[in-house]
């Protein structure tokens, strides 16, 4: 089983003049959500851009979060935001080109940026509701913990949500209730909810949200837009008294990276307000 690596963006917003505004501090439940999911995060730093919080310095002394510094090539910033996200791309270049395959990106946004991007119908796939994550005060070496000896739940999660990507992307078509990728990804979050609960932490359901950059201008009926193609996936609530949890997917209009950045997901934050 590969290696799961994600390279962090500072937390940004797009704004209506063009470009994004880039501020405010790392959040600590994505950071858990992060360290729970992923074998390694990646900050990118250079000169300039440095993102740290007490919770990133300890993470990086236990190896499981790095830098990259990145360099940049002639002009990369026009003083809108775009400096954030190309050390981003580097980063994650870098990361691709030493371990193929094993690297995506988090844009910490609801809706993705690039330094050079096109429109294009993509997908969102959101899991609502339905991820269960330690509370942001539960002690990073307790989730370190965990993962070691819950590794098993962990790999089945990730394998089981890899082909249910898959498979949108090798049918250009939306999966039903009924799809066994679904019931499998269902029956993993089950089992790392129990464990969790188990264990004595704290925790929490939240959203994990992701767009798949790849063509699906073909698909029959895709210019009916989001809500033509919107579909929600009713699934068993993972703490009681959650209304609504599911799968939600839908075809709609959004940028996506030229080739500076051949990246096929980019999880991005949730406009939907999460379990407390």
């Amino acid at each position: 089983m590969n290696k799961k690596g994600i390279v962090v963006s500072p937390p940004f917003e797009s704004v209506y003049t063009g470009g994004i505004s880039c501020g405010g501090d790392p959040d600590p439940l994505e950071l858990r959500k992060y360290l729970l999911y992923w074998d390694e995060i990646d900050y990118p730093t250079n000169t300039l851009i440095h993102i740290s919080s007490n919770d990133i310095d300890y993470l990086q002394t236990t190896g499981v979060l790095k830098r990259t510094h990145v360099n940049f090539r002639g002009t990369v910033s026009s003083g809108r935001g775009e400096f954030f996200i190309a050390a981003q791309e580097a980063a994650f270049k870098k990361n691709q080109e030493d371990e193929p395959g094993c690297w995506t990106m988090a844009q910490l946004s609801n809706v993705p940026f690039y330094t050079q991007s096109s429109i294009g119908l993509g997908v969102e796939v959101e899991l609502y509701d339905m991820l269960p994550v330690p509370s942001q005060d539960t002690p990073l070496l307790d989730i370190l913990e965990f993962k070691h000896k819950r590794n098993d739940e962990l790999v089945a999660f990730r394998c089981y949500l890899d082909e249910l990507n898959e498979k949108i992307i090798t049918s250009k078509d939306i999966p039903r209730a009924k799809n066994a990728q679904l019931s499998r990804l269902e029956l993993s979050l089950k089992d790392i909810d129990r464990t969790i609960n188990e264990s004595g932490f704290k925790r929490i359901t939240t959203n994990l949200k992701h767009v798949i950059n790849s063509d699906f201008s073909g698909v029959v009926g895709a210019g009916l837009g989001s809500a033509g193609l919107a579909s929600m996936i009713q699934m068993y609530p993972l703490i009681a008294g959650v209304a609504g949890a599911g799968l939600v997917t839908g075809i709609k209009s959004m940028m996506m990276p030229s080739v500076q950045c051949q990246t096929d997901f980019n999880y991005i934050n949730s406009v939907r307000r999460n379990f407390r």
